[in-house]
């Protein structure tokens, strides 16, 4: 039997309620979680928040939006997001500007907000806070690759550490942060754009979470990010050694997006999906060695289109686990209601979560 067989019928086991083995029991290990691909419109800020709702209810989570957009800042902070002061992209001026810069903000209110304060979907869950982004991100890689190759043009042996201290920058806030929030998991929601912040997360995780929706130019976009963590001569590697930096972030869960099923037969996926799921998987087998086990395949997970529910939970911040069947809800002045799909929904996050976990 093949893996690409193995994820099918573990795909039905998870849907039919049968017991079913975890592939992957490593997720402990890892503290900081990236969301990341190079496709945009796929529901990634859907399921980061989704994803983040779930560490939430298990542990003191911090959640860092980087993405221009902030898509991800305005499900959990609401209303409030235009008013938020500061952001990330005031964390990571403070630390790639020099001191002049950094003196300038000491009057700035704490970065880390409570996500129970502006969302009460997240009243059941353990103390966490959410750091927001700033649509300034969008001018932020022009900064970072201005100041990193200034550093690495001067001569010295300083300029090493100096360029090692601009590709931390962001895993250095965080970890301040941590400290004082005593946090246990970190989930930051990335761009589809690698330039600038996305870079930064890459560099503050120890594993990748990649949404990958079931169709062409996802697969290609998957292809690229897989090149770009594993070919020495790609962006990200090539300031990695000039740094001097040998650690870099392992895979530890694709998400394969939008999948169908099959009307006729419950718990099974439909041909056109599986073809591309047996793509992805061939693609994944020829990268091995970025991910955190020594079989891609284990780090699959397959999620249905989320349809009304998606739309929902992406709309006005509301927990997919906590949507329930029948419901109807208003977004944009239309009246939604919650597919009976849901329940397959919920199913198919929890184990998405168990690879994480």
């Amino acid at each position: 039997m093949s893996n690409y067989e193995d994820i099918l019928d573990r795909y039905q086991a998870v849907l039919a309620g049968e017991p079913y083995e975890n592939p992957l029991s490593n997720g402990k290990g890892h503290k900081n979680y990236v969301v990341t691909n190079f496709r945009g419109g796929i529901g990634k800020t859907t399921l980061s928040f989704n994803i983040a709702y779930k560490f939430a209810k298990k542990y003191k989570t911090l959640l860092v939006d980087v993405c221009p957009q902030r898509n991800f800042s305005e499900l959990l902070l609401g209303e409030e997001i235009s008013t938020i002061q500061p952001t990330i992209y005031d964390a990571l001026l403070n630390r790639i500007m020099g001191q002049a810069w950094k003196d300038a903000s000491e009057s700035l209110e704490p970065l880390a907000r409570r996500v129970r304060d502006t969302n009460s979907e997240f009243n059941d869950t353990v103390l966490s806070h959410v750091i927001p982004g700033s649509n300034e991100l969008f001018l932020f890689p022009s900064t970072l690759y201005t100041q990193l190759n200034q550093f690495y043009s001067m001569g010295g042996i300083q300029k090493v550490k100096a360029v090692g201290n601009l590709l931390n920058s962001l895993k250095q806030a965080l970890e301040i942060e941590t400290i004082d929030l005593k946090t246990e998991k970190i989930l930051i929601d990335t761009s589809p754009f690698f330039g600038g912040a996305t870079h930064l997360a890459w560099m503050a995780a120890d594993a990748l979470i990649i949404p990958v929706r079931v169709d062409e130019q996802s697969l290609f976009a998957l292809e690229l990010t897989l090149k770009m963590l594993n070919d020495d001569e790609s962006d990200f590697n090539m300031w990695r050694k000039r740094a001097g930096l040998e650690s870099k972030p392992k895979i530890q869960a694709i998400a394969l997006t939008h999948c169908g099923w099959n009307r006729q037969a419950k718990s099974q996926i439909d041909r056109t999906s599986k073809t591309f799921i047996e793509r992805a998987v061939r693609i994944a087998d020829e990268y091995p060695e970025c991910f955190s086990t020594d079989n891609p395949s284990d780090h699959f997970a397959l999620l249905s289109d989320f349809q009304s529910s998606g739309k929902i939970s992406g709309s006005l911040g509301i927990p997919i686990e906590k949507l329930e069947s029948r419901k109807f809800h208003t977004v944009d002045k239309k009246r939604l209601q919650v597919n009976q799909s849901v329940e397959r929904y919920k199913k198919e996050l929890d184990y998405l979560f168990n690879l994480l976990d």
